[in-house]
């Protein structure tokens, strides 16, 4: 029994840190709506899945990278209108993903295998796409080792880090191509409907409760895994879908925060003005 739920386990542990660690990176690059839309290609590849009888996984994969790198090659050639092209482009992938849904659900009768694209499951792991996992999550972190000064230059100010010769849409477009892997992984743990809540609602958390940057990094890895782990334990005692325990779990942390933050910001103006 332990042996068959430590995958699962590890799997939900790394997806939520690294989506924590993801959604931070986006925050900061100002791309938020551009990885909505990234999730709901992926999530459009996996319901096409099912009607060709492909792994969900990987067609979500492809479908994420090349539109993480389509993107990515023409957001520096596009100056404005890049929230309402995102919007565009969710419409057609969240219809897409829908009209597929619909299909497979009639002539592929894969009723547990739409369960899973849409919620999550927890017997959705294998140990080759945990290990493929782990792999992208090293070469992340090797990315941001290496680059480190430059991506802090980028946060810091956008146009000076162009003007200084660093390659910002390079950079972007790697980000997004990262993005694209971990919601192509994560999405068979939460649905793909929901795998979003594990980029925002971590990163949006840590921001209530810190303004330093290197803290908010690491709440957010936190956020996202203990999220997906503690949702993960919720939905399995409770026979209860795994995707939408994992984002309401995250969403309670989210409001926690906010609610957090709104106290001390009241009793500190309070001693302000006494003092």
């Amino acid at each position: 029994m332990n042996n068959m739920f430590f995958p699962i386990i590890l799997a939900a542990f790394l997806s939520g840190g690294f989506c924590g660690l993801i959604g931070y990176y986006i925050q900061r690059f100002h791309i938020v709506t551009l990885s909505f839309s990234i999730a709901h290609a992926a999530l459009a590849g996996a319901s096409l899945a099912l009607i060709l009888g492909l792994d969900i996984i990987y067609v979500a994969l492809i479908f994420s990278l090349l539109f993480s790198i389509a993107i990515g090659l023409f957001y520096s050639r596009i100056k404005y209108g890049w929230e309402l092209i995102s919007m565009i482009f969710f419409s057609i992938f969240n219809s897409t993903a829908l009209l597929t849904l619909y299909i497979s659900n009639i002539y592929v009768l894969s009723t547990a295998s739409l369960s899973v694209v849409l919620w999550g499951s927890l017997l959705a792991v294998t140990s080759s796409k945990l290990i493929l996992l782990s792999g992208v999550i090293v070469l992340f972190i090797i990315y941001l080792s290496i680059y480190r000064s430059q991506i802090d230059a980028i946060i810091f100010d956008r146009k000076i880090a162009d003007a200084e010769g660093i390659n910002v849409s390079l950079h972007i477009l790697i980000l997004l191509s990262f993005t694209g892997v971990a919601i192509a992984f994560t999405l068979k743990i939460t649905g793909g409907f929901l795998v979003f809540s594990l980029l925002y609602n971590p990163v949006a958390s840590a921001i209530q409760l810190s303004k330093n940057a290197r803290n908010q990094m690491l709440m957010s890895i936190f956020y996202g895994s203990i999220s997906s782990l503690i949702g993960l334990a919720i939905s399995y005692y409770f026979d209860l879908p795994v995707g939408a325990t994992i984002a309401l779990f995250s969403s309670l942390i989210l409001l926690i925060s906010y609610l957090f933050r709104f106290f001390f910001d009241k009793i500190l103006i309070k001693r302000i003005i006494g003092s």
